[in-house]
């Protein structure tokens, strides 16, 4: 017997996604055009077969940390393949693209002030025990997707906390660090804190507007026809084309611009984490699709002395510098030389001032982790 699963597009019925015993299927039952589930999925009558899930509705799915704990909570209870963890996961997805409206608001009450400032070490294991089940969160580092009570609007805004292990010591600290810096960069990026003990980076979604509506993101995966197993597997230059390609033409100019900056930085502060699925397009309509605020920056070098950039640049994983990264913008994002130099010194600017804080953090730091993790970012923004 085959499983299906009705997929919505903005509280509109689109389709239904159908699994087969050797392929997915997915079919529109809308003849709308503005219902498509994903830019590279238009609305047509003929079927979209895929072998493996495909990727707008594989982009859902958990990995790493939360893929676990699912897993390990409800493997004995129902199917954990793919298909099965979207249908589990379907009724919690918030998104222009969802499946099921019996999303239950939170009782919790639990406040950005109690996130900032945990009362006890193990708020994040109570996290995940609350939430795990409402969070279709991608990437392998623990984190999970809390709803968080606006005291103004009393409205329930998303937040996305993460913690981390012994693996990646003050990863929350380094991540804060290095948002810092592309926000000074002048590149969109999300809300985001650091608590007061370190332990939690928490940012606020940025696919849902101002108004609570869920916005249309896709990520270079989605875009790009890839599993998220290939999430490694591409070029900082293909980013590049597929922002030319979906992104709409009043906003073209500017996301190239902001995905210069991002390499720039990547390259900057050493980020081996800067994959596929770490850029994307979010849209309202049609006619306002761009890149998607920065994310998920970290030093990986901090970890993996000897890590490599995630994507190739001109046809290289190592470290670029300022001339090969120019050429990134004058041969692939559309800039003049003159255009290309003036971003770079505006990330060289926001470093510098961020290095500023690092100094000053590291003269009254006496934690030998954190003193370590700052003297490795000092390093690499000087």
């Amino acid at each position: 017997m085959n499983a299906n699963l009705a997929v919505k597009v903005s509280k509109h019925d689109a389709g239904y996604l159908l699994q087969e015993k050797e392929s997915f299927v997915f079919n529109y039952t809308s003849r709308e055009a503005h219902d498509f589930v994903s830019l590279t999925m238009p609305v047509r009558a003929r079927s979209y077969v895929h072998h493996c899930l495909h990727p707008i509705f594989e982009m859902h799915l958990p990995e790493g940390y939360l893929l676990s704990v699912i897993k390990k909570q409800f493997s004995k209870l129902t199917a954990t393949d793919d298909f099965g963890l979207l249908k589990l996961l379907s009724p919690n997805i918030r998104g222009r693209v969802h499946y099921q409206e019996k999303r239950k608001p939170s009782h919790d009450n639990l406040s950005l002030e109690a996130l900032l400032n945990p009362e006890h070490p193990k708020l994040f294991d109570d996290l995940v025990t609350r939430f795990a089940m409402k969070s279709p969160l991608s990437g392998v580092q623990p984190k999970v997707l809390a709803q968080v009570e606006n005291k103004e609007t009393l409205k329930l805004d998303d937040y996305i906390v993460k913690a981390w292990g012994d693996d990646y010591p003050q990863l929350a600290l380094n991540e804060y660090f290095c948002m810092v810096a592309v926000k000074l960069a002048n590149v969109a990026v999300p809300e985001f804190y650091l608590s007061d003990d370190g332990r939690l980076f928490i940012v606020k979604r940025f696919d849902i507007d101002d108004a609570g509506l869920p916005l249309g993101f896709e990520d270079m995966c989605v875009l790009q026809a890839k599993q998220r197993d290939d999430k490694y597997v591409g070029s900082y230059e293909q980013v590049a084309k597929s922002i030319k390609l979906f992104s709409a033409a009043g906003y073209k100019n500017s996301s190239l611009q902001q995905f210069f900056k991002m390499v720039v930085l990547n390259n900057r502060l050493q980020n081996g984490d800067a994959h596929l699925k770490n850029f994307g397009l979010i849209y309202e309509d049609v006619e306002h699709i761009r890149l998607a605020p920065a994310s998920d920056v970290v030093s990986t070098t901090a970890y993996i002395a000897d890590d490599v950039s995630a994507l190739t640049l001109l046809g290289s994983k190592k470290w670029r510098t300022r001339k090969y990264l120019i050429r990134l913008g004058v041969n692939s994002c559309e800039l003049t030389n003159k255009t290309a130099n003036q971003l770079y010194d505006e990330c060289e600017s926001s470093l510098s001032q961020v290095l500023e804080m690092v100094i000053k953090r590291l003269k009254n730091e006496t934690n030998g982790q954190k003193r370590k993790l700052l003297e490795h970012l000092a390093v690499l923004m000087a």
